[in-house]
């Protein structure tokens, strides 16, 4: 009897990036939705350190995991000797990291992901790395010095030493080649797709609304509040609404910071009071996901304004349930492109005003029974091709 492959997979994300666990975490419920006799022929395992050890995110995967590893007990501490240790062997091979790589051994671990595990090394197991986008190529003003060095060192090094890399859309892969076109390294596209448990279809979305004091009908957002996702034009496209006696109500989830530019949440605030949109507006911050998929639900419709993904999280959500969005024009929007949507210019108030006003005026508030049990059963569809092709990826190691 073969013996299963054992797949490790390293927690991503934390607070500050929600759409790294999320990553993870549909990657576990996609493997985990494959029939069982592709199931049994492999083992899940989690990675992950106290950083990235959110209860939430534990519970809702403890039934889909064979093993889980907390790093913070496994690996050897931050010595000063381990250190020395580390640069050593770092020194006499390419090694990807000296630390982790005792425990993969120990722990019998076959693929572990995202890891760049070099050509040349001579491992037992095998990794891919990830490349989320390529934001800072595009917007370096939105990044320090600091992050465009370390990203810039780290891709270089997986397009030298890496035999594949993983991108979540065609578009970051062309960008890939574009970036580095002699590189030898293969890419590999995984469009991913979220999980969303049964129960939460079958909750009531309107004792969420009344949780949150919030009207009946209001358009969504669910982003982090960081400056590329654009929230701003939203602001300006409501503005621009007054002028014509149209007020819809949004809402906003999301951890409201960005460590990359502090005061752009303060900036959020003062065109809310500077433009008179403190009744239209409502900033929740960041709530359980349980809570936001439910708005999501009861909302009008999903509005994506962003003016750069590699994937988008909140796209794949609203796919899932069958919700209607109003999308940036940005091309992975357009690759990911799901039924019910419209796009606008990225760049224009005007015209996502335009959108926002003639939905304002005709999209009923809550659950489409009909749409969502159909959007449904074609995400179930979707997620299991999600899980065979991240297997296919893992087994080509």
């Amino acid at each position: 009897m073969n013996k299963p492959l054992k797949i490790g997979l390293l927690m991503q994300g934390g607070r500050n990036w929600i759409g790294g666990a999320e990553y993870i975490k549909n990657i576990i419920f996609a493997l985990s939705s494959l029939p069982h006799e592709v199931r049994s022929t492999f083992e899940i395992c989690l990675l992950f350190d106290g950083k990235y050890a959110e209860p939430e995110i534990q519970e809702q995967l403890k039934n889909n995991l064979d093993y889980h590893y907390n790093l913070d007990s496994e690996l050897e501490p931050y010595t000063f000797i381990n250190r020395l240790k580390w640069k050593i062997i770092r020194t006499i091979q390419p090694h990807p990291e000296p630390r982790l790589s005792p425990f993969l051994n120990k722990a019998n671990i076959d693929f572990i992901y995202p890891f760049l595990t070099p050509n040349q090394a001579n491992l037992s197991y095998r990794g891919f790395p990830w490349i989320f986008d390529f934001q800072h190529k595009y917007m370096p003003n939105l990044f320090s010095d600091s992050e465009i060095k370390y990203r810039d060192s780290y891709f270089t090094q997986i397009s030298e030493l890496s035999s594949r890399v993983v991108l979540s859309s065609k578009t970051s892969a062309a960008d890939f080649q574009k970036f580095y076109p002699d590189s030898k390294c293969a890419t590999e596209v995984l469009h991913f797709r979220t999980s969303l448990p049964d129960l939460w279809f079958k909750l009531d979305p309107i004792e969420i609304q009344r949780k949150y004091f919030l009207p009946d009908r209001f358009f969504l957002i669910s982003n982090q509040f960081w400056q590329h996702k654009n929230h701003l034009i939203v602001l300006e496209a409501l503005k621009i609404l007054q002028g014509n006696s149209i007020y819809p109500k949004v809402v906003c989830t999301g951890h409201v910071y960005d460590h990359r530019q502090p005061n752009y949440s303060d900036k959020i605030l003062t065109t809310i009071h500077t433009y008179g949109l403190a009744s239209q507006v409502y900033l929740l911050g960041l709530i359980p996901r349980c809570d936001q998929i439910q708005l999501m639900r009861h909302s009008l419709a999903v509005i994506q304004p962003s003016l750069f993904e590699g994937w988008s999280t909140v796209v794949e959500d609203a796919r899932c349930l069958g919700k209607k969005m109003i999308l940036s024009n940005f091309p992975v929007h357009l690759e990911q492109d799901p039924p019910g949507s419209v796009f606008f210019d990225r760049n224009s108030p005007e015209q996502l005003a335009n959108l926002i006003g003639e939905w304002w005026e005709k999209l009923p508030a809550g659950v489409n029974l009909e749409e969502e049990t159909l959007a449904l059963k074609r995400s179930k569809e979707d997620v299991q091709k999600f899980g065979y092709r991240f297997l296919e990826i893992a087994k080509s190691s």
